[in-house]
């Protein structure tokens, strides 16, 4: 059964090798399809986000990542 945990650097490899391939396919997220390896993990590990893995035995199978989606009383 998968567990989610909160991500660490080293699982920045396994993020990035699940996170390209849908910023390149632009359909899913609102942000540049060409991002770097570098740009996207810095803005995915960015202040105020809160990334998380699931795993499966053992294995990374998907991420995601929290974050309030306005400031002030829109921050929820």
């Amino acid at each position: 059964m998968p567990s989610i945990r909160p991500a660490t650097p080293a699982d920045a490899d396994t993020i990035w090798s699940i996170l390209e391939p849908v910023l390149r396919a632009g359909e899913t997220y609102a942000l540049p399809g060409d991002w770097s390896r570098d740009q996207a993990l810095g803005y995915w590990f960015s202040d105020g986000h809160y990334v998380f893995v699931a795993e499966e035995a053992g294995d990374v199978i998907g991420c995601y990542f929290l974050h309030a989606n306005q400031r002030g009383g829109g921050a929820h």
